[in-house]
């Protein structure tokens, strides 16, 4: 029996679409280099605000152990705080600090300064980038005005 409230609630639509947009980051970075459990963390805590450890290791699909030493080692680095639950002192949930938010900005503004390993650079692979950063430009507006919805 699954006593985690977290593992026992289906996905809701945001944390499907979180999801599917970590499994598309990982496949990019698999064939660029391997993706780091730390820096998905980040992503998901900058993106949900604060997580439970099982929801967390349950959108990033990796057993809950191997999650517990990654963000104890963020926290001990001050990249993330892991607070009792409030009003369950059972429970941890996990957020990402100003450092942590911090160094995943830096990450990102690194990153995109790289070319791209998937893209040929020529003015074909220019349309496609132009095209793809209008759909992702418009999915990040759609999911921030859902986001100010609630």
């Amino acid at each position: 029996m699954n006593d985690d409230p977290d593992q026992a609630s289906s996905p809701s639509a945001d944390e499907e679409a979180a999801a599917a947009m970590l499994e598309l980051w990982e496949d990019l970075e698999r064939r660029r280099e391997p993706a780091g459990l730390a820096y998905r963390i980040l992503v998901l805590l900058e993106h949900f605000g604060r997580l439970t450890p099982g929801r967390l290791a349950h959108l990033l699909s990796v057993p809950t152990t191997s999650l517990s030493r990654v963000t104890a080692k963020l926290a001990q680095t001050g990249l993330v705080v892991s607070a009792p639950t409030p009003g369950d002192g059972r429970g941890r949930i996990v957020t990402a600090t100003r450092a942590g938010r911090q160094l995943l900005a830096e990450m990102r503004a690194e990153r995109l300064t790289e070319p791209s390993p998937l893209l040929p650079d020529h003015a074909e692979g220019e349309a496609v980038r132009a095209g793809l950063v209008g759909l992702l430009a418009a999915l990040q507006r759609l999911l921030r005005d859902r986001d100010g919805d609630r």
